[in-house]
């Protein structure tokens, strides 16, 4: 290294030393300086990722800062000062001189039929579950044909799985031949999917939605009132992964789960969703709220779910190796949650999304964000993973906490849990990934809440 960018780098370090000793309020890592100075020379994107919140103060306009971020930033100007003199003056050499400066939208309510008995769409027709109805159409496998649409023109403003049925065609609760007795259900299991879902096709199936049960380990985490909060995994029965900054502001008995779920518009479905209570939160203790970094909670059920077709757990990857990146990168990947389709979506989707996106390497997420407003010295936390980056292919505003899962290696529709939607520069940009919460580098974390929550390793896939 050339003897005049050592010693600016060696006057940065020993700049910054000084300055720590200032102050005892500070963690092992970081420094005293002004806030200021500690903004300048951010790197993790925490002021475009979130809205930043009230720094540690250790002293009248200074903050507690990462140490790290500060003698990398300081390096980095150290270097561009000195090829600017080498450029000036390669002949000689000048003095340089550095100084230390001392200088989330309102959740949406989603609709739920709360009334008693059905709504009326003609003379003696009502909506009620396409399988209450003996003249709903039924394809030639069996399954209902319904349109993703609500309130479609064809069906008189019923609901995607309600039939316009006359009152002499409604039978009761069980009497149709379809529905299946889940009682005896035996899982094979973790991580089978049913690709073409239960019961109900889509007309016109090519505009992003799942299938009924298509996907039987995502939850739905919700307030008291019923109001949507997040996505989430089942990862046991009695289990669920989501993200942290989702429930952040929220306790054990401010929110329930809900699986089994598909059309949140509608409580309809031929198998019906089941509801727990919650009896633990584990966020993890080094989530920051300002990067976003260790962006995971383990959720605890009160009793497990039981389960069913359209309810069984997901299978959780293994620990992150240069093996399992490279299964990911060639694997089968989708995103699921009923978020905004576009950045520009007014409203949330009533069925459930799903979203084919590719995994794409560390080094080439970090290089592509760095060409975003997050900017070019932007670095990409370790227990954060990509997925996708295709125009119009993304998820997007209230996906959060919902999983992204791959296939197997060697399996086609069996799926493990890699990540949690975290966050995104927009939506379905080009070359913009989406953030998720690294699942296979924080499952050494999971791991230890499941067994300090008094359930055997054993039990996950």
């Amino acid at each position: 290294m050339n003897v005049e960018f050592a010693l600016l780098i060696s006057l940065a370090l020993i700049s910054l030393k000084s300055v720590a000793l200032a102050s005892d309020i500070c963690e092992s890592h970081e420094i005293c300086i002004s806030k200021k100075r500690c903004d300048e020379t951010d790197d993790s994107g925490k002021e475009v990722l979130v809205k930043r919140i009230l720094d540690k103060s250790c002293g009248r306009g200074l903050v507690c800062c990462d140490k790290e971020q500060v003698e990398s930033f300081d390096a980095h100007e150290a270097e561009i000062e000195y090829r600017n003199q080498q450029r000036e003056n390669p002949w000689g050499s000048s003095e340089s001189h550095l100084e230390a400066a001392a200088a989330a939208k309102e959740k949406p309510v989603v609709a739920k039929e709360t009334d008693e008995g059905y709504k009326s769409c003609g003379v003696r027709r009502e909506c009620v579950p396409r399988h209450l109805c003996t003249t709903g159409v039924v394809n030639e496998d069996g399954r209902y044909i319904i349109k993703p649409r609500i309130n479609d023109d064809s069906n008189f403003g019923c609901r995607s799985v309600e039939e316009c049925c006359p009152v002499a065609d409604q039978i009761e609760e069980g009497q149709n031949p379809m529905q299946r007795n889940v009682k005896d259900f035996r899982s094979e299991g973790c991580g089978y999917s049913n690709p073409n879902g239960l019961y109900y096709q889509l007309d016109g199936y090519n505009n992003g939605e799942s299938v009924f049960a298509e996907f039987p380990w995502m939850v739905v985490l919700l307030d008291m009132e019923g109001k949507y909060i997040c996505g989430g995994a089942l990862i046991h029965p009695q289990l669920v992964l989501t993200s942290a900054h989702n429930v952040a502001n929220h306790s054990e008995d401010t929110m329930v789960v809900r699986a089994g779920e598909w059309d949140l518009n509608s409580q309809a479905e031929l198998l019906p969703h089941q509801m727990r209570p919650i009896s633990e939160i584990h966020r993890h203790e080094d989530f920051s709220s300002q990067t976003v970094y260790n962006d995971i909670a383990l959720v605890v059920l009160e009793q497990p779910f039981h389960l069913a077709p359209h309810i069984q757990p997901i299978c959780l990857s293994q620990a992150e190796t240069p093996r399992l990146e490279e299964e990911l990168r060639n694997a089968h990947c989708v995103a699921t949650g009923w978020g905004h389709k576009t950045f520009t979506s007014l409203t949330m989707e009533h069925l459930l999304k799903r979203i084919e996106l590719p995994v794409v390497e560390h080094g080439s997420c970090q290089r592509l964000l760095r060409r975003t407003i997050l900017g070019r010295r932007y670095k990409l936390h370790a227990s954060f993973l990509c997925a996708g980056g295709e125009k119009g292919k993304d998820t997007c505003n209230y996906d959060g906490g919902s999983p992204l899962f791959c296939t197997l290696p060697g399996q086609r529709d069996r799926y493990q849990l890699v990540g949690i939607v975290s966050w995104g520069i927009q939506c379905g940009e080009k070359d913009v990934p989406g953030v998720y919460t690294n699942v296979p580098y924080l499952r050494n974390w999971i791991d230890r809440k499941v067994v300090k929550s008094g359930f055997p390793l054993s039990a996950l896939g």
